[in-house]
C-alpha cells in the first residue's frame, strides 16, 4: 500500500532539483528557498507552534507555503497565515490508454525557449500568485532540463500553447506538479491528454500528486485515490 510518504519524499527531491543551492533537509522538515517564495514540507507530525515557527522563520518579504500531510491545525498563532486543505492522491502502477484530443499536440519540452513557454502557462494559468508577474526561469530554471527524472510537458491546441505541467521521477515514484490548462482552452480534454501521456511515459512507477477540487474527477477517473489530506499554511509577503 502506498501512502502520503511517497509524496513528501518526491516533492522534497523535486524542490532540491529546482534550487540545489538553497535547500535544507532536517528531520522534521524540508525547506527550499526561491527568490520570491519559500516552500517547506513537513516530514513528521508537528504542533501548531512548530508549524508557526517554520512560517515565522521566513523573511516577511517573501511568500511562504508550509505543506503538512500528517495532520493539520485549524488555527495558527500567526494571524497572517491562510490555511488551505487539499487531498494527497496516489496511483499504483497500472496501464492507461492514450487520450486523443482533436487539434491537440503534446510535447516533452527539450529546450529553454519552450520551457519558458510552459512555465508562463503554469504561472499565469493557475495563477501562482507568489510568482506573478511571471519572470522567466524563476519557477522552472533552465537547468531542470538536464536533471534526471524531470519531464516538462506542454500542450498545444490548434497551434497555441494551451496547457502544461511537469513530472519528477525520484527513482521510487513520479510526482505530478502544476498541471494546468489556460482558461480559454479548458473543458476540451487537455488535462486528461497531458496526464495520460505522462503516465504512459513512466509505466513502471506509482504516481503521486496534490489535487485541487477541479482536478479531482479527472484523477479519480484515472485510478488515483486519496491517501491523506495536505494542509497548506500560506503567508503572503508584507
Amino acid at each position: 500500500m502506498i501512502g502520503q510518504d511517497i509524496y513528501v519524499e518526491n516533492a522534497s527531491a523535486m524542490w532540491r532539483a529546482v534550487a540545489p543551492d538553497d535547500t535544507q533537509k532536517e528531520q522534521a522538515y524540508f525547506r527550499a528557498d526561491l527568490p520570491r517564495m519559500t516552500r517547506i514540507l513537513v516530514r513528521e507530525p508537528l504542533s501548531a507552534e512548530g508549524v508557526s515557527g517554520l512560517v515565522d522563520d521566513v523573511s516577511s518579504t517573501k511568500s511562504v507555503v508550509v505543506e503538512d500531510v500528517y495532520g493539520g491545525h485549524e488555527v495558527l498563532p500567526a494571524s497572517t497565515v491562510r490555511v488551505l486543505r487539499m487531498p494527497v492522491m496516489v496511483r499504483s502502477i497500472a496501464a492507461v490508454p492514450a487520450a486523443v484530443t482533436k487539434g491537440v499536440r503534446i510535447v516533452q519540452v527539450s529546450d529553454p525557449a519552450e520551457l519558458a513557454v510552459a512555465e508562463r502557462v503554469i504561472v499565469e494559468g493557475f495563477p501562482v500568485s507568489a510568482l506573478l508577474p511571471w519572470r522567466r526561469g524563476e519557477a522552472l530554471p533552465p537547468h531542470v532540463l538536464g536533471v534526471p527524472g524531470w519531464r516538462v510537458w506542454l500542450a498545444y491546441r490548434d497551434g497555441a500553447a494551451a496547457g502544461a505541467g511537469y513530472t519528477f521521477d525520484d527513482g521510487n515514484s513520479v510526482g505530478l506538479y502544476w498541471l494546468v490548462t489556460s482558461p480559454e482552452h479548458r473543458s476540451v480534454g487537455l488535462a486528461r491528454a497531458l496526464l495520460t501521456q505522462a503516465i504512459r511515459a513512466n509505466p513502471a512507477r506509482p504516481f503521486t500528486l496534490v489535487a485541487t477540487d477541479a482536478g479531482m474527477p479527472l484523477y479519480e477517473s484515472l485510478d488515483f485515490r486519496t491517501a491523506a489530506t495536505a494542509t497548506w499554511y500560506m503567508r503572503s509577503p508584507a
